[in-house]
């Protein structure tokens, strides 16, 4: 029986954080591009349209306004 070894990859920091404006991630590997970033967007918005906060939105504010307000809510690179 051989046993194998597992990659040692170097311990990672925290890689998310919340702030003030917004959730922040810090990934290894080169800045994503436009195609990336819209997927990454699209993903985004999904994952709060299955989120209560979707829900809540949708209460206070109505379905058409929380709509446009998902909208604005994009995946940014700095």
């Amino acid at each position: 029986m051989k046993i194998r070894k597992k990659k040692r990859r170097p311990d990672l920091p925290d890689a998310s954080w919340m702030e003030q404006d917004g959730l922040h991630v810090m990934m290894p590997g080169t800045a994503p591009g436009e195609a990336e970033m819209a997927e990454l967007t699209k993903r985004y918005q999904e994952n709060i349209r299955k989120s209560p906060l979707w829900d809540e939105m949708v209460q206070r504010f109505g379905k058409e306004k929380a709509e446009r307000l998902l909208r604005e809510f994009r995946a940014e690179k700095r």
